[in-house]
């Protein structure tokens, strides 16, 4: 086995053990000694990669922005799939994602802050750029009509990754669900009805999870 497969497989037990822990005990009340004993390596192979807590989380949220990045792309260039079965993937992608459950309840972003600009930043910049290439291919399929991709693809963006994230935004679970309406509404405003009710009810369903 290659050194890179031996390190990203090392790095893989750790993150895999920290996260149960989180689930269990809360980020706060889960030790890098409880991490070391979970993962069954030694301290020294844990602190070889991550110095702490907060370095592994902040892998996680880096991690999952890349594959996520990875997964629009993918999708941009799939040919076999409608406009409206990749918005579908996406949001059960953004919103059965259990890492990114509990990376959401453990606030993150309190915990990496430059990790949330850095995340941000890429939805504005890169990720609105495949969602808007997936809505003009939904206006090409006829699918629906978007006049606006690329202002509805940044809105759509921002409202998803700050409106909804309740780490920034403070919200009871019925003011997020009324927003999740809102939203769907939005689309519709603009001719591009993409939340079915299914997805609208996958969205709730997934925001709920948060304030169990």
């Amino acid at each position: 086995m290659k050194q890179e497969e031996k390190s990203l497989l090392s790095k893989s037990k750790i993150i895999d053990a920290a996260m149960k822990l989180f689930l269990e005990k809360g980020y706060e009340n889960t030790t890098m000694q409880d991490i070391v004993q979970a993962s069954g390596m030694s301290k020294g192979a844990i602190y070889h990669y991550f110095k702490s807590k907060q370095e592994i989380v902040a892998y996680l949220s880096n991690y999952e922005k890349e594959l996520f990045t990875s997964r629009l792309k993918d999708l941009v260039a799939n040919t076999g799939m409608t406009a409206q079965q990749k918005i579908g993937q996406i949001i059960t992608y953004l919103f059965s994602n259990d890492t990114l459950s509990t990376l959401t309840k453990e606030k993150w972003a309190e915990k990496v802050p430059f990790a949330l600009l850095d995340t941000l930043r890429n939805s504005l910049n890169v990720l609105s750029g495949y969602l808007e290439d997936i809505l003009r291919q939904g206006t090409v399929n006829k699918e629906f009509d978007c006049k606006y991709p690329k202002e509805l693809a940044g809105v759509l963006m921002l409202l998803v990754d700050i409106w909804l994230d309740p780490i920034i935004v403070e919200s009871d679970y019925q003011e997020m669900c009324e927003k999740v309406d809102f939203i769907a509404l939005l689309a519709v405003k603009f001719d591009t009805p993409v939340f079915n009710s299914e997805l609208i009810a996958q969205v709730k369903e997934g925001l709920r999870r948060y304030y169990e």
